[in-house]
């Protein structure tokens, strides 16, 4: 199981109450729900984990770890190695550290 912190952000990317643009703009916290890196899109969990090109670069990490068929949201936020890995990705953008701190998961027990 993951610790709280994490399953707590988890759960967040989940139900899209999250400190990304599109929810921050429904609440009145931002001018724009527009993603501020590529402002091309609205900045959801789909296109901050699955689109943006700014993480290009952690996002094929995350694929090579999880394999191109398993690269989806379903996954990701479900499975066990999915939400590791998608944590992961997560403390490697750096995108959420002001809002939640270092999400690295802790490693595995075997």
């Amino acid at each position: 199981a993951l610790p709280r912190k994490h399953s707590s952000l988890i759960f967040q990317l989940r139900t899209g109450h999250i400190t990304l643009n599109k929810h921050l703009h429904r609440i009145s916290k931002t001018p724009s729900a527009k993603c501020e890196k590529c402002n091309a899109h609205e900045k959801t969990v789909h296109h901050f984990l699955m689109v943006c090109h700014t993480f290009a670069r952690q996002r094929n990490t995350l694929k090579e770890e999880v394999g191109p068929r398993n690269c989806n949201l379903r996954y990701l936020l479900n499975e066990g190695k999915g939400m590791r890995a998608t944590l992961k990705y997560i403390a490697h953008t750096k995108r959420m550290e002001q809002s939640s701190g270092n999400v690295t998961p802790p490693e595995e027990k075997e």
